[in-house]
């Protein structure tokens, strides 16, 4: 039986969508829906060679001539559950339940990101009764997983000059900026020798790390850049031939955690001695930031080979002197960063060595001046520099006719102001302007808590609420 009342669209799609798996590279029956659904509502449509679908639906009687509206969300869902919950995302339907007002699903991710925007185009398609423009609707598949959907689209599909993302929002909020993002790859090939020296595991750990988009500006501790220091620090002191380096788990996450097998003609005790010296000096810098940081460092059994000593060093400057951290904030909106990269991961395993980092900002311009200074330093270490994605940003553009119009109608159903938040993490409407760089663009989205976990919640009333709004702005366009 269903929980929600099927008399209001929204609600019916959103209970239709939610019985159809669709976490990220699972899209295809969510995508073949959408297709059935504009063949039989009669619209045309493209469905891309990666499930990407756009349905197009003519402007109502009064609004054939008005300018094209592209709406805009992804189909994709973020699939994690509770460990004592038994759950295939890839067969079973969300279990949804109401808590108080909030939609949930039963110890699993629920999907209102992004399932909300998918039922608000569906519930506009299907109506003749909402008075709307020429419509562009936008369902974009593995958001969750790099935005790999959005990057797909072509500039011939889309007439439209004014867009309603609705991946963002909070009611009366929405997004003014999002940053674009390049991908780089450092290799390095090692040379291995017999080992003839002692061997130690040394480990930093206790960072709070976080996303790097998000969490950038707060100059958290990297525990790449932090291991890198020590290792500098050591090999003032004594020869050092790495055999392993572990440190990170996704390029664009903060590291908390990384690990390092080394060995050296020294003892124990004096490295010990040495690691408790650098480490008052630096925890120094991160107190406030990390409280948690520490480490730990034993003898291990003697490892059979090692890199040499040269590219030990090799790797150990590398490491120290790569740029990390936020580099530029705005000028115009308080506490944005505009430019920052992160050392996201590194391996180090046999004799093959990997650095990969994620460069973020709105402007070309600054990501390309990073990328470049990541290329020459490489170089100087006998290392290569590759990038392996890139994609747009969105920067902060102070007149907005669209933004404006959306204030008005904010305070007229909401009773409230529009607040704007600037981000600097990517979304997709920061590559869809990078596609379609004449796009006016505002970000609408009903209240939703604790997205990409098992309480996940989106709240009822503003669900509704915020439909109301969209449909408004929509005939006032």
């Amino acid at each position: 039986m269903s929980i929600l009342n099927h008399q209001v669209a929204i609600y019916k799609y959103f209970e239709i969508i939610s019985s159809i798996p669709r976490g990220s590279k699972n899209e295809k029956a969510i995508s073949d829906y959408l297709v059935v659904f504009a063949k039989n509502h009669q619209l045309q449509y493209v469905q891309d060679d990666i499930g990407n679908v756009i349905i197009y639906k003519a402007g109502t009687k009064g609004y054939e001539n008005h300018p094209t509206v592209m709406l805009q969300g992804h189909m994709d869902m973020v699939c994690e559950k509770n460990k004592d919950v038994e759950f295939d995302f890839e067969h079973d339907p969300l279990q949804l339940y109401i808590d108080e007002g909030w939609l949930k699903a039963k110890g699993t991710t629920l999907g209102a990101d992004d399932g909300y925007a998918v039922s608000y185009m569906l519930a506009i398609l299907e109506s003749e009764h909402y008075a709307h423009p020429p419509l562009e609707c936008v369902f974009t598949v593995q958001e969750e997983i790099g935005l790999i959907g959005v990057k797909n689209l072509k500039a011939e599909y889309f007439q439209a000059k004014k867009l309603i993302g609705m991946d963002s929002g909070g009611e009366n909020k929405t997004t003014i900026s999002c940053s674009g993002g390049r991908r780089n790859c450092i290799t390095k090939s090692m040379i291995l020798i017999p080992s003839h020296f002692n061997t130690f595991q040394f480990s930093i750990k206790g960072l709070l790390g976080g996303h790097s988009g998000h969490f950038i500006s707060k100059e958290r501790g990297n525990a790449i850049k932090i291991m890198s220091r020590f290792l500098k620090q050591l090999s003032h002191e004594a020869t050092i031939y790495l055999v392993s380096m572990d440190g990170g788990l996704k390029e664009n996450a903060i590291p908390r955690e990384c690990d390092v097998i080394f060995a050296a003609d020294i003892s124990l005790k004096w490295l010990e001695h040495l690691i408790q010296k650098i480490y008052q000096n630096i925890y120094e810098e991160f107190q406030y930031s990390d409280q948690g940081l520490t480490y730990h460092v034993s003898q291990i059994t003697r490892a059979k080979t090692t890199c040499d000593a040269i590219t030990s060093q090799e790797l150990i400057d590398l490491l120290y002197i790569l740029p990390c951290g936020m580099h530029h904030h705005s000028m115009v909106i308080p506490g944005l960063t505009t430019c920052s990269n992160n050392i996201g991961v590194v391996s180090l395993k046999d004799d093959h060595l990997e650095i990969f980092s994620t460069i973020r900002s709105p402007m070309t311009s600054l990501r390309e001046y990073i990328a470049e200074q990541f290329y020459l330093i490489a170089s100087l270490y006998h290392a290569t520099s590759q990038d392996r994605a890139d994609y747009p940003g969105w920067n902060y553009e102070g007149e907005s006719p669209l933004r404006e119009l959306y204030k008005q109608v904010i305070r007229e159903k909401l009773g409230k102001e529009l607040l704007t938040n600037a981000s600097h993490g990517g979304i997709e409407v920061g590559v869809l302007k990078g596609l379609l760089p004449e796009l006016d663009i505002i970000t609408l989205g009903p209240i939703s808590e604790n997205a990409h976990t098992p309480d996940e919640r989106m709240n009822l009333a503003s669900f509704e609420k915020m439909f109301d709004v969209l449909v408004d702005l929509l005939s006032k366009l």
